[in-house]
């Protein structure tokens, strides 16, 4: 077990701290980030009411990590295994500012698959508009989980991921968002890797914010590399890493805001408010 290293696909950047700023902050002709934690609590959980706590009895205990992404692994039963072998694309959010919708939308997409369900690609550019009244500007996570949890995400085929546009904002796109209204989500403590990990070992896909990069990617996948924990991450920007997945290490694995959905079950609304 111990010289047990997880696969490393070629074409995947390795970001740590003496990464060039050019890999991770160069996004490419036409791409932006836009991630803004302003309105974030410096400490403790922001997501109340929209989001769970993450609660110990999910924790994996560190001594078990290694063998648990050997067996994932092993398994194909890495996101970037699974994505590859369903030809799931990443996102790609352009010139839009839009990456703290994109992260938990795919999220969402990915939550899916993983409960068997056909792939269907969201929209996140659909509650990014709403929210941000058609303006191309910054946001957080927050933000795209609230929208998620009240109304829905529309479907791409009704809505282009990247279409800021009101021709689109029509009652029948709304209708079919319902469909997706994700309204169970799990909320990590800021900068916690064992919670972090112990989500990506349970399968939960997790949105995170990185204010040294002033972005939002989806964290998918727990590595084993270099004898340590690395996490893989899955970006919304073109011709970026290898199908979008990318590799942070040490303290840049640890993200100022993270969530990420845990069911697919599209609850419809008892009560204004309701989570159930």
């Amino acid at each position: 077990m111990s010289n047990f290293s997880s696969r490393v696909f070629p074409g995947e950047p390795i970001i740590n701290e003496s990464t060039p700023e050019h890999v991770t902050h160069d996004a490419g002709e036409g791409c932006s980030r836009g991630l803004t934690l302003e309105e974030r609590p410096r400490e403790g959980y922001a997501y109340t009411g929209f989001a769970r706590k993450f609660t110990d009895d999910l924790l994996i205990p560190r001594s078990e990590w290694q063998a648990r992404i050997q067996e994932r692994t092993e398994k194909a039963g890495t996101w970037m295994q699974l994505t590859t072998a369903l030809r799931i694309p990443h996102k790609n959010q352009q010139s839009t500012n839009f990456c703290w919708a994109n992260a938990p939308v795919h999220a969402a997409e990915l939550l899916r698959v993983r409960h068997g369900l056909p792939y269907v690609s969201l929209s996140p550019a659909s509650i990014a508009c709403k929210i941000k009244g058609f303006r191309n500007v910054g946001g957080w996570g927050l933000e795209a989980v609230k929208y998620c949890f009240q109304q829905g995400i529309v479907p791409t085929a009704a809505w282009p991921d990247t279409a800021i546009d009101r021709r689109w904002d029509k009652p029948e796109a709304w209708e079919a968002a319902k469909s997706y209204r994700y309204r169970e989500w799990i909320e990590c403590e800021p900068r916690n890797l064992d919670q972090l990990v112990s989500c990506l070992l349970r399968d939960i896909p997790i949105a995170g914010g990185y204010n040294w990069w002033g972005h939002e990617i989806t964290n998918c996948d727990p590595l084993w590399l270099d004898g340590t924990i690395a996490i893989r991450i899955r970006n919304s920007w073109q011709n970026w890493g290898k199908d979008g997945y990318g590799i942070l290490q040490g303290n840049r694995m640890l993200p100022d805001d993270a969530c990420g959905p845990i069911s697919v079950r599209a609850a419809n609304t008892t009560a204004k408010g309701s989570r159930r």
